[in-house]
């Protein structure tokens, strides 16, 4: 008997490329809003899932695992979860699945596994996967990090991020470093679904796709993830010097820097966010209430005794 199966858009992208942001718009979009949502983090605390701000049945967290290495198993315990709740109408129905990973996943090992799964493969097809960076940091990211060249090889359509804060020039050097994917542009979260989606209607670029490769042996990334819990209220001042602080510590071994921390006479919490690549941090006025305060650390190992020793103190 033929079935229908559901369509699954993966969006992936290096650590601070803004992909995040980029998908709090979509989700508001059409046909996203009526998507059910898996988000997966590497860290303990689910920051991205809270920004962006898709509560509900129909989105799900899998945090303190990468789906490509060790959270596959993970990943379509959650699609067939997700399936029979709709079956069951438990849940609102949803038209498509979107999945946004950790900013240091391989959507490869993720896609291919879809299909190898019976029940899942069965249920699910794959529509497409975006892939965001950074135009600032393009060309040192690619060279420095591997993970972010196999993102890059597994997309149907590259987004160069935060374009507004590159000359033509740079623009045009940032793709001529990219793969003959389709590519697209955006400045601060400026491209809409159906611009993004239009995308995969552009004839395919004829390059050898991550996806057609045979599954290639999980493994952790050359990362580490820490939580520095900071439960008491603090004034903006003392966040600031921390998050100067901890930055200088870590050097050129900060990846990521992200959290919620409750702020004194405040109702919000303020959002912090820093990539490898910023000249600082960004601290805004944040929605999320139902996040434990302080912030998570995405670093390469190696990072100075001084400031691991420094990670559990708060201020």
């Amino acid at each position: 008997m033929h079935r229908e199966r559901i369509p699954v858009y993966v969006v992936t992208g290096f650590l601070g490329s803004g992909k995040s942001t980029l998908l709090a718009r979509w989700l508001k979009e059409t046909p996203f809003c009526n998507a059910a949502l898996i988000v997966n983090e590497i860290g303990e605390i689910g920051i991205d899932h809270a920004m962006l701000g898709f509560a509900g049945d129909t989105s799900m967290l899998l945090a303190d695992a990468c789906v490509c290495c060790s959270g596959l198993p993970a990943l379509n315990e959650a699609l067939a979860q997700l399936f029979w709740a709709r079956l069951h109408r438990s849940i609102a129905r949803f038209e498509m699945v979107v999945i946004e990973t950790t900013g240091l996943a391989n959507p490869g090992p993720l896609i291919a596994s879809l299909s190898l799964d019976a029940f899942v493969k069965e249920r699910y097809c794959i529509a497409g996967t975006f892939t965001t960076i950074a135009a600032p940091t393009a060309r040192d990211t690619l060279a420095r990090f591997a993970e972010a060249r196999a993102q890059l090889e597994g997309a149907d359509v590259v987004i160069v991020t935060k374009t507004d804060l590159v000359s033509s020039e740079e623009l045009a050097a940032v793709e001529a470093h990219l793969p003959g994917a389709r590519v697209a542009h955006s400045a601060n979260a400026s491209l809409g679904l159906h611009d993004a989606l239009s995308m995969f209607a552009l004839p395919a670029p004829d390059i050898e796709r991550a996806v057609a490769r045979p599954l290639s042996r999980p493994r952790s990334h050359d990362a580490i993830t820490h939580f520095i819990a900071i439960d008491d209220a603090i004034d903006l001042d003392t966040l600031h010097a921390r998050v100067r602080s901890l930055i200088d510590q870590y050097g050129d071994s900060l990846l990521r820097l992200k959290g919620f921390v409750r702020i004194k006479e405040q109702d919000a919490p303020a959002l912090v966010q820093f990539a490898h690549g910023d000249a600082f941090a960004h601290i805004t006025r944040g929605t999320a209430n139902t996040v434990r305060s302080g912030l998570t650390l995405i670093v390469k190992p190696g990072a100075s005794r001084q400031a691991r020793a420094q990670e559990t103190h708060a201020p």
